[in-house]
């Protein structure tokens, strides 16, 4: 998804634990909302819970981004490190995400990303950026996470106005999908994590967007008059829509297994360096839900529309010959997978980019990702076979 909309979640929850598996907090040592609070003394502590024996032992201050200058769901800051003798090698320099001033969406957001650099990262075979630690206070609803500054490895970071990316590369981020979902495929380890890893249909994400999604649409139609024609041309409303992919995920709640989707993984979420690596980052959508989430999604937001009508089946094959690679046993066949592709294309048009204001991104990535999702429900009989999902759910 594009970053959603810009803005904080006052509606009054419950108090959640601040746990171990919450981060290294305590009320000795709170978490900062601005980058002068990042102390070597809390670096230092964040640090050595993920890498025993490591120690921060000074903290220069390279720069720090709030939300009004630049895009994005949380504040950055970019540090350069000084460790301790008998440390691990560790990068010195390190961006961390976290809250400045205000935060830029509900903040479970912020706790499934910590959480997935916690505990569930470490133990996937899959590229990474490294992280040298995290944590999030349920108190105060702040986060720390510190990653890698890939900076001076000159990474590639694609947005869609940028040349696409080539069929051959996103079936290699395909790979990586099929390899996470497969470790999670049908497992029971996702009821392990219900205490924060939400559903594509229930949870803190999910009531977040459920409050906005409609009324945010139809403003913004308001004042675009392509966003309205664009709608128009669906023949739907912004509530339509809405249900749309509210009957899709309960649908393939259904007829589909669940594993662990990343949640948003259009190439601009996506890094590419010069040795040749390449992964996925920003992993503040973790659910659980179908696989098609994550791959109508990456597909279509990273190819061109040509290249998208040309190879789109032939990756979603792909795809299910890495699922099995990867140990499954019980992927669907080409054509009920195309059907669920098709069908889960309404989430990356409805939320995915109907739902992404300009002030988070210029117009023309918002049109041209808009543009590609439109094409691909066309040729893929998206509304149809959401409706026909939402006749089986009825009867």
């Amino acid at each position: 998804m594009a970053d959603p909309l810009i803005m904080g979640n006052n509606n009054a929850r419950e108090d959640r634990s601040t746990g171990a598996n919450r981060g290294p907090v305590d009320p000795a040592m709170p978490l900062p909302n601005h980058p002068d609070g990042l102390s070597v003394a809390l670096l230092d502590r964040i640090v050595s819970e993920r890498h025993p024996g490591t120690s921060v032992t000074h903290v220069e201050l390279v720069e720090a981004k709030g939300l009004a200058q630049q895009v994005s769901t949380a504040g950055r800051a970019r540090l350069r490190l000084t460790y301790g003798s008998g440390s691990a090698d560790l990068p010195r320099d390190v961006v961390v995400k976290m809250v400045i001033d205000e935060p830029g969406v509900d903040s479970a957001l912020y706790e499934t990303e910590v959480q997935m650099y916690r505990d569930v990262l470490p133990g996937l075979d899959v590229p990474q950026i490294a992280c040298l630690g995290a944590a999030y206070e349920g108190a105060s609803e702040r986060f720390v996470l510190l990653l890698e500054d890939l900076t001076a490895k000159e990474p590639f970071f694609p947005l869609s106005t940028l040349k696409p990316l080539s069929p051959e590369r996103v079936a290699g981020l395909l790979s990586i999908l099929a390899k996470l979902h497969a470790r999670y495929w049908n497992s029971t380890d996702l009821d392990g994590m219900k205490d924060w890893l939400g559903t594509l249909l229930v949870g803190r994400q999910f009531d977040f967007l459920n409050a906005i999604c409609v009324p945010a649409i139809t403003q913004m139609m308001e004042e675009s008059t392509y966003r309205a024609d664009l709608v128009a041309r669906t023949g739907w409303t912004p509530e339509q829509l809405w249900n749309g992919v509210i009957a899709t995920h309960r649908y393939h709640e259904k007829i589909m297994p669940r594993t662990l989707v990343h949640g948003d993984t259009g190439a601009h979420n996506t890094y590419h360096l010069e040795d040749g690596s390449f992964g996925f980052y920003d992993w503040q959508l973790s659910a659980s839900g179908c696989w098609a989430h994550d791959v109508h999604y990456h597909i279509i937001e990273s190819l061109s529309i040509a290249d998208r009508k040309a190879h789109e089946r032939s990756l979603v094959q792909h795809y299910l010959d890495e699922l099995a690679r990867n140990g499954v046993t019980d992927a669907p066949d080409i054509e009920t997978a195309m059907q669920a592709y098709g069908r889960a294309i309404i989430w990356g048009f409805t939320v995915g980019w109907l739902l992404c204001p300009e002030r988070n991104y210029d117009m023309k990535i918002i049109i041209t990702n808009l543009e590609r999702l439109y094409s691909a429900m066309q040729d893929n009989d998206t509304l149809a076979l959401v409706e026909q999902a939402q006749r089986e759910l009825e009867g």
